[in-house]
């Protein structure tokens, strides 16, 4: 699929308060770097490793979390994944960063918690990603509840379509539904379609029980579902009967992903993977919600290679 890597640009003395800054209110000042030949000359040691690959060979993907369930699930994940390292913006923002070595490529992600759960503070965790680290893909990871049959507790959904369902026009004859969808970029699918053909599809999660991974709609809005009779489960019904789940943040991000298109920093693409708590219904409780999180942090990572 596409190139998403990102390479730093610029020479001269730049103070830097983002990215590269460990620790909270410090400052990293880049000074100009001799070309090779000029350091070999000046007797100098050269130039990192890292700093000598060509731009196209660091890669790098952001990840919103929303509950700390999710982000406590995805950093154990992802710690296995790559070094990790944990950095605080003077704001008080937290991201989680991780750094794996791939043959001649570096791989960087970036992980950081919403404010808050909604589809405005996942447009907000996308600005603060695109402000510090600039990734070229956006993922958001964590939990949803299922509105189809086919999809049970424990199981991951990996969204090719994301259906806004909170639009609408209120008349003295009732509510109009005016849903949008949202869907993901032909190089994600490429790499979402990759993915299934390695595993199968759906593909049996290994050692789980009886849980899987599998790939379709989901529907994104303001309000918690836990109602079977709920007029949006009826709307998403009718808007398309193949929607498999319901959330809270995936239109938010990828509403902001779309929107900053061409931005400098701008992400590219963005991509919503979410494992199943519970049947949006009275039911609806905590129970499932850390079986739910490491599996779409498992599936996640999986889905990495290919995303990269």
């Amino acid at each position: 699929m596409s190139n998403y890597g990102i390479s730093n640009t610029g020479s001269g003395n730049v103070s830097v308060n983002g990215p590269l800054a460990m620790g909270k209110g410090t400052t990293v000042t880049q000074h100009a770097v001799q070309p090779p030949a000029a350091a070999e000359e000046a007797g100098t040691a050269p130039a990192r490793a890292e700093e000598r690959k060509p731009k196209e060979q660091v890669w790098h993907v952001g990840v919103v979390t929303v509950l700390p369930v999710e982000t406590r699930a995805a950093i154990d994940e992802l710690a296995q994944w790559g070094a990790h390292t944990e950095r605080r913006t003077l704001q008080g923002t937290v991201f989680h960063e991780f750094v794996r070595e791939a043959g001649a490529r570096t791989i960087r992600l970036s992980l950081t918690q919403s404010l808050l759960p909604g589809q405005h503070f996942a447009g907000s965790a996308v600005e603060q990603l695109r402000r510090e680290c600039a990734p070229r893909l956006v993922a958001l990871v964590g939990i949803a509840g299922s509105i189809h049959p086919d999809v049970h507790l424990g199981d991951v959904v990996i969204a090719q379509e994301v259906v806004h369902y909170e639009p609408r026009k209120v008349t003295p004859q009732g509510v109009l539904r005016r849903g949008r969808s949202h869907t993901v970029t032909a190089g994600v699918q490429h790499a979402v379609n990759s993915f299934f053909t390695s595993h199968g599809e759906p593909w049996p999660l290994p050692g789980s029980s009886g849980h899987r991974a599998l790939r379709g709609l989901i529907g994104s809005g303001e309000a918690v579902l836990a109602d079977v009779s709920a007029d949006e489960r009826r709307y998403l019904r009718e808007y398309n009967e193949k929607i498999l789940a319901v959330e809270t943040e995936g239109a938010g991000l990828a509403t902001a992903v779309h929107s900053s298109i061409g931005e400098t920093g701008a992400a590219e693409a963005w991509l919503v993977v979410r494992g199943i708590s519970d049947a949006a219904s009275p039911d609806k409780n905590d129970s499932h919600h850390q079986i739910a999180s490491r599996n779409a942090a498992f599936v996640f990572a999986s889905l990495l290679p290919h995303l990269t």
